[in-house]
């Protein structure tokens, strides 16, 4: 049952949308909007939708226009479907295909902004201009999109930007109305009848391999395909421009993919990539997270000089990246780093490139032999939101450790996140203490064996939690008095830190500051 609203509230709720904050309403102009909103019956979601078509339109013909439309003669109960369907007829042609696409996400599925924006991209949606790239234009898109209320239950960041949303059952069902082209299948007995028309295709439940086989046989030319469904016969689909798929080995005809933009295989449990992926010129997303047998990567993966996102979240057993990364210019996203010995394997590589990302982890930092080196990959140019700089606690103590991790300063004003894993120095920079440091929500410092004393905290007020795990360490003796102004801080996890323990088991006073409201203190000794 839809809920409604009051014919005061809805016209609230009408006004908010259709006027700004400081504008005049108009007398005219309201007259024509109370008719139109009659005809909402009460429902926030059309007087919603209603209201933000008209934000832009301030001539009385174009009201009218609205109020007079056959569309409200569609048998809808409630009213919500003709109020959505004249909202989307109003959109400007180019942007109908990027909202009909939106229909391959499942009902209720919570939607990643920048996901739906490289999609968009991949499938050739939107294209750059003299002025803008394409990522500008995709956000441009989305904002329209959102100003036309087709989206809601936004999950912002720190700096308050939407980084994932939903859709309303009823918004979804005209996406779905739209576009005969996208299909979204959740169970078998969603099977359309015809599959000859379908370009975009999502399958998200585990429907069996074989089912989804007899399908794909009677699909033409499909633009997109996602699937949880491993080892399937998808590299025979020459025109697709989107492919999301597991799968136990990589197959050499992946090659044949010529017209590829965008490729997920992550979960997949393959050791190596063919030399043959090389050959997707076109390809501008390449996403391998959590592929956890991952060891390398093809060495001329610098030919695919149309990338632009580099996805390698948790694949812990890399052993390198390919030789000269610094050469792709294009690329916007890197999560992941591992210092090489030689030439085109060093820090240096990251110098050269120019990205925004969410997260970067740098593995293999003690491989790096001096300051200059670590200069060198320019870290204050690059906006990292979360950063991971990770030496291997096995290695030899690295000489000038403590110059090495100072010259490797972020933007301090970007990060809010911050791992040190096996830093042997015995004391933190001085930018881990900044107060510039305002966005700084997590710090966890892992087996930093040598560290006398924690980074001035005090500084940090956006902090929530402090991760301490410092596995045999016996130089890290209390916690800073000043912990108590953290007044954010609702997570402190101490692991493994016997001195600490002993004085904690001391009480000796101010040593150990008692931070009483902290919701989840964890002292595990």
């Amino acid at each position: 049952m839809i809920s409604k609203l009051s014919d005061e509230d809805c016209w609230e709720l009408f006004k908010q949308n259709a006027f700004g904050p400081n504008e005049v309403e108009r007398e005219e102009l309201v007259m024509i909007g109370k008719e139109i909103l009659r005809k909402c019956g009460g429902v926030p979601l059309a007087a919603k939708a209603l209201g933000s078509l008209l934000r832009f339109k301030r001539e009385e013909n174009e009201w009218r226009y609205i109020k007079e439309s056959k569309l409200w003669n569609l048998q809808d109960e409630d009213n919500v479907m003709p109020a959505l369907r004249l909202s989307y007829m109003n959109l400007p042609v180019k942007l109908r295909q990027c909202f009909a696409f939106c229909a391959i996400f499942p009902k209720d599925d919570r939607i990643n902004k920048k996901l739906l924006i490289e999609l968009w991209m991949a499938n050739g949606f939107i294209s750059c201009n003299k002025m803008l790239d394409e990522e500008d234009i995709g956000n441009e898109v989305w904002n329209e999109l959102y100003w036309r209320s087709f989206f809601q239950d936004f999950e912002r960041d720190v700096f308050g930007e939407i980084i994932s949303f939903k859709m309303h059952d009823l918004v979804h069902d005209l996406a779905q109305s739209i576009s005969e082209e996208v299909c979204c299948i959740t169970k078998i007995d969603d099977m359309p009848s015809s599959f000859e028309r379908i370009r975009h295709l999502s399958i998200e439940k585990n429907i069996p391999a074989s089912e989804v086989s007899i399908w794909m046989r009677n699909i033409k030319s499909p633009r997109t395909f996602y699937t949880r469904s491993d080892d399937l016969a998808v590299f025979n689909f020459r025109s697709l421009h989107v492919l999301k798929v597991p799968l136990s080995k990589v197959s050499f005809s992946i090659g044949h993919l010529k017209s590829l933009r965008y490729l997920d295989i992550s979960c997949s449990k393959f050791e190596t990539l063919p030399e043959s992926i090389c050959k997707l010129w076109n390809l501008q997303s390449l996403k391998l997270d959590s592929c956890d047998y991952l060891r390398n990567l093809p060495n001329n993966l610098i030919r695919l000089k149309a990338l632009q996102h580099l996805s390698l979240n948790n694949c812990y057993r890399l052993s390198s990246l390919p030789p000269n990364i610094g050469k792709m210019i294009s690329l916007k996203t890197l999560s992941m780093y591992v210092v090489g010995k030689g030439s085109g394997f060093l820090l240096a590589e990251l110098g050269q490139l120019n990205f925004k990302v969410d997260q970067l982890h740098i593995m293999r930092l003690e491989r790096v032999k001096s300051v200059e080196d670590a200069k060198e990959a320019n870290m204050l140019s690059k906006h990292v939101n979360n950063l991971w700089l990770a030496w291997n606690e096995v290695s030899q103590l690295q000489e000038n450790v403590e110059q090495i991790l100072e010259v490797l300063q972020p933007n301090t004003q970007q990060l809010q996140g911050l791992i040190l894993e096996g830093y042997t120095g015995s004391y933190f920079p001085e930018w881990m203490s900044s107060p510039s440091l305002i966005h700084i929500q997590r710090l966890s410092l892992v087996n930093c064996k040598s560290c006398f004393h924690l980074p001035q905290l005090e500084n940090l007020p956006s902090l929530e939690e402090l991760y301490l795990y410092i596995r045999g360490c016996r130089k890290l003796i209390c916690l800073p008095a000043s912990m108590q102004s953290l007044t954010d801080l609702k997570r402190l996890i101490i692991y493994n830190c016997p001195e600490l323990e002993k004085r904690c088991e001391r009480e000796t006073g101010e040593d150990w500051p008692k931070i009483s409201h902290i919701q989840n203190l964890k002292g595990m000794f």
